[in-house]
Formats: structure tokens, C-alpha cells, sequence
């Protein structure tokens, strides 16, 4: 996990994808924690993204006529049980 003073900005993990794992680093573009408003119970939420070759996963068909690079985006929730 990388911090920018207290505040979560990247997360570094492992992506595997059709059997293929690759180190990847995911950017946090906005990471909130608060009581959720319809459970009453202390949640988290994040939007996390990466750009990945479809290349490096063995995807690469049709490249360089279909765009070699993707952006995945992850929305997260978690509520504390």
C-alpha cells in the first residue's frame, strides 16, 4: 500500500488473467470510509484503476488494430459485519 501522508493513493497486488499473473499497481482515485447509510454499519468504499497489455495476458489478437492497452476500472465496497 502506497500513502500519500495518511491518505491511501495505490495498492500493489498481483492480476491474473487467463491463467497469466503479472505485478500490478492499482491507483486509488477516491477512498472513503463512513458509517453507510442504509445498513447503519461502518463501510468502506474505493475506486481503483490500472492499465494493463492485453499482450502480457496473452489477449493480444488483432493488435495494433484493436488498442493493445486497457484501463480497468474497480469500484469496492465493504461493510464492516
Amino acid at each position: 500500500m502506497k500513502f500519500d501522508g495518511d491518505k491511501l493513493v495505490a495498492v500493489t497486488g498481483n492480476l491474473t488473467i487467463k491463467g497469466v499473473m503479472k505485478p500490478v499497481t492499482l491507483t486509488l482515485t477516491s477512498f472513503h470510509c463512513m458509517p453507510h447509510p442504509m445498513v447503519k454499519k461502518d463501510a468502506c468504499g474505493a475506486n481503483a484503476t490500472v492499465t494493463v497489455k492485453r499482450s502480457d495476458y496473452n489477449m493480444g489478437k488483432h493488435a495494433p488494430y484493436v488498442s493493445d492497452e486497457v484501463k480497468l476500472t474497480i469500484p469496492v465496497e465493504a461493510i464492516k459485519q
